[in-house]
């Protein structure tokens, strides 16, 4: 036992612990791909002397007693030895982690649509298996294959009597007034019932739900994005289900981002912006396009803007609260103290201050305390996001990294891929340069009216788009991309 060991506790066996483990290390680094060349040759020099220390500590002198000082420094040298060992071998799991966490929100390109089974809160009902020849309202014209895939795989699990329906209205009124026991629906039309019905959600419960994952089209861009201009639209939503579930996208922004001038244009789009739908060739608020998945969000935007959007970037509401809390707070101005609506229990204060995420969502997400509405909500939405900005471009992005990527894991995904993303963070704390934001919006005229293609037969608030500001923003955008740039503030 003493001779195995031995063997084990030897010179060569504990450097030799130490080189593989100095290896793996490098190898992962490289793998993750982050860090300026420059960064990775530091590494890899104290690597080397880390060893080469260690090498020259365990030398044992010639001609030295048992217990001499010196047998005591060799003990200690491999005692740290195998500590760095174990340490560079942690680290290493820790780099490929991260490298892991990265690929799950890049390169998406996929909508999924929930199929749900929804019944009265206050029902009996709780799984599928409880609606045995029960009646089940659906409405089979509406998301029409999704639908008939969710029908054949409930019909594989109970039998039930099917009322079917034209209207969204009149089926959330016979679930209120128990004529039907449950009802089936693409659960991104739950925002049409709660336009009868304000607190559907709160009201009923899920019992059973089938998701359905598509490929959008292609929207990959052969742009390199360190050297190009190049867009990325922000689809900000506040979802129900899976990140990639259809819904609202009650945030909308475009980013137009200039690598070689340091320059970010935020163009921001009201959220009831009365817009024709990509899919639909009928008007409707731009929120409602994202009903139909966030590609169709881009697509609408790109046929009134008249522009092209290299990738997009699909975040929960939740991302925002963790992000920022993973930054350690970012710091943003408010002109007013007020009790934010969706947040009662805290308060922001007039001034700068330093936000957490609870404070930056509903920041962000304020419009009621200003006379000016959703104009003054979009302004806080670009504070917050240049806050966020600001911060992950700093050099704090290092100690932060991991909490980040734990942040937005299952909260936020993307087309762009992750070596672009590599690239971005490489060439930020390889230069370290300072961004300078520009802000635009989008405006136009409130105005009540009946008409949209989501609920035709109910008036609606919708903001009527000015031409003119449309034709303005998009000539800041393409001023951005020849190459100019812009002083709008």
């Amino acid at each position: 036992m003493k001779g195995i060991l031995g063997k084990i506790s030897s010179v060569p066996v504990v450097l030799g612990l130490q080189v593989i483990a100095s290896v793996v290390l490098v190898y992962f680094i490289l793998n993750l791909n982050i860090l300026p060349f420059r960064y990775v040759l530091i590494i890899i020099a104290v690597l080397l002397v880390l060893l080469g220390l260690m090498a020259l500590l365990m030398r044992k002198p010639k001609k030295q007693p048992k217990h001499a000082k010196g047998s005591s420094r060799v003990s200690a040298a491999k005692i740290i030895s195998v500590l760095l060992s174990v340490v560079m071998f942690v680290g290493s799991a820790f780099v490929a982690r991260n490298a892991s966490a990265l690929s799950k929100v890049t390169g998406d390109n996929t909508t999924t649509t929930a199929i749900s089974l929804v019944v009265m809160k206050d029902s009996s009902y709780e799984k599928a298996k409880d609606l045995e020849d029960k009646t089940i309202g659906i409405n089979p014209s509406v998301n029409e294959d999704n639908i008939q895939t969710g029908i054949s795989k409930l019909k594989k699990e109970i039998s039930y009597n099917e009322e079917d329906y034209d209207s969204f209205a009149d089926m959330g009124d016979d679930l209120y007034d128990g004529k039907i026991d449950a009802i089936l629906i693409d659960y991104a039309y739950a925002t049409v019932i709660e336009a009868d019905h304000e607190y559907f959600e709160s009201d009923t419960r899920i019992i059973w739900t089938y998701e359905i994952t598509e490929e959008n089209e292609s929207t990959d861009s052969d742009k390199d994005v360190t050297s190009n201009t190049w867009t990325f639209y922000i689809s900000g939503v506040d979802s129900r289900g899976s990140l990639n579930a259809t819904c609202r996208s009650d945030v909308n922004m475009i980013l137009t981002i200039n690598p070689e001038s340091k320059q970010i244009l935020m163009t921001s789009i009201p959220r009831d912006y009365y817009v024709t739908l990509a899919n639909a060739g009928q008007k409707d608020k731009l929120t409602h396009s994202g009903l139909f998945g966030t590609d169709n969000v881009v697509k609408t935007v790109e046929n009134f803007m008249d522009i092209d959007i290299d990738y997009y970037g699909r975040v929960n509401f939740v991302s925002v609260v963790d992000i920022v809390d993973a930054l350690g707070g970012i710091k943003v101005y408010s002109d007013k103290s007020f009790t934010p609506y969706t947040n009662r229990s805290i308060k922001i204060s007039k001034g700068w201050q330093t936000m957490d995420g609870e404070h930056a969502l509903a920041f962000a997400r304020e419009r009621y305390a200003y006379a000016s509405g959703d104009a003054h909500r979009v302004a806080n939405q670009q504070a917050v996001l240049k806050a966020i900005i600001n911060k992950m471009i700093s050099p704090a992005i290092l100690k932060s990294y991991t909490k980040i990527l734990d942040a937005i894991e299952d909260s936020f995904s993307t087309t762009i891929s992750d070596d672009d993303i590599k690239e971005l963070v490489k060439m930020q704390l390889d230069d370290g340069a300072e961004w300078d934001f520009q802000s635009s919006t989008l405006t136009g005229t409130g105005k009540m009216m009946t008409g949209g293609y989501m609920i035709p037969n109910r008036k609606l608030y919708y903001c009527i788009p000015d031409e003119d500001s449309i034709k303005e923003n998009r000539g800041y955008i393409e001023k951005m991309l020849s190459g100019e740039k812009l002083d709008l503030d």
